[in-house]
């Protein structure tokens, strides 16, 4: 979808109509868009890795770009890749205010545009065909009734969306989470009705974790060591008492994060004060316009 003023008009029509049929049908993943690279190779070689970044996109923000691009343009996992930007309509955690889902959806593709475009400069070097149509990348925006990361990747895979045509073989995930998000991953307080850690063998078995983490001071997460050090508790068997595994800590990588910490809370503060010039600061020109037109998070206004 290129990025012109009409497309843009068609955006939240769109997405309320898909996301309607998505909660009557008995589907629990589904993609609701495509953006693909400029020139699509004609034959395709098979997926070998699909990147889930998971948020609740309220708004999306360069704190995820920078995520996902270095997770892209890491050379750990094999390609050809895709990514995947996930919203979940039922969340553990967050009930969906104050951007409506459709709105978030619309943000998404703006996001999805801006990525691409940073995407596709740093891989305009590529010296033959074979490995131009391995780096290139698609983003798929979809959306999840499934509230945790494990129920998600099932998900995903039983929805066949990635699945090799020939081999029917299913790409590795490898789903990308801020620190605060692998806290959470590992809190037992999510897997109900036992409360232990077992639920997630599955998940570990077959997909990986790229944990990106927070050092600015003042966050709740301590320094880079404080965070690393979390890890090797797992890895020593800290958390064996609730169900979790060793070998765990194979499966998760921890890069350290790049550049300021943005906070989607701070972006809808300063949405609120119409400070439009801090907002694109933080979320980049596209989506901090379609904000400002679209009026969104004016709730805020006047707080703080």
């Amino acid at each position: 979808m290129q990025s012109s003023s009409s497309s843009q008009s068609n955006l939240l029509p769109h997405f309320r109509s898909s996301l309607e049929k998505f909660a009557s049908a008995p589907s629990t993943f589904l993609v609701l868009h495509t953006l693909s690279p400029p020139s699509e190779p004609q034959h395709p070689p098979s997926l070998k890795t699909l990147h889930v970044l998971d948020s609740s996109f309220n708004p999306p923000t360069r704190a995820h770009l920078r995520i996902a691009l270095s997770a892209l343009r890491s050379t750990t996992y094999p390609k050809p890749h895709r990514l995947l930007l996930l919203l979940a309509t039922q969340n553990a955690d967050k009930a969906p205010k104050p951007a409506a889902f459709e709105q978030r959806l619309a943000m998404m593709t703006l996001f999805a545009q801006d990525l691409l475009d940073e995407y596709s400069a740093s891989s305009s070097t590529k010296t033959s065909a074979d490995e131009e149509d391995r780096d290139a990348l698609a983003v798929d925006i979809g959306v999840t009734k499934k509230p945790y990361y494990n129920d998600k990747a099932v998900a995903i895979e039983e929805s066949r969306q990635y699945a090799d045509k020939g081999s029917d073989e299913q790409p590795q995930q490898v789903h990308l989470l801020g620190f605060d998000s692998l806290i959470r991953l590992l809190d037992r307080k999510y897997y109900p009705p036992d409360h232990m850690l077992a639920p997630l063998n599955p998940f570990f078995d077959r997909h990986r974790v790229r944990v990106t983490t927070r050092s600015q001071e003042g966050t709740n997460w301590g320094s880079s060591d404080d965070q690393d050090r979390y890890l090797e508790v797992l890895a020593t068997g800290g958390a064996e008492h609730v169900g979790g595994k060793r070998e765990w800590a194979e499966r998760i990588e921890m890069v350290e994060g790049e550049g300021e910490d943005v906070s989607s809370t701070k972006v809808r503060e300063y949405a609120g004060r119409k400070k439009w010039d801090e907002v694109e600061k933080l979320v980049g020109k596209r989506t901090r316009e379609w904000i400002e037109e679209e009026g969104l998070y004016m709730v805020e206004e006047g707080k703080g």
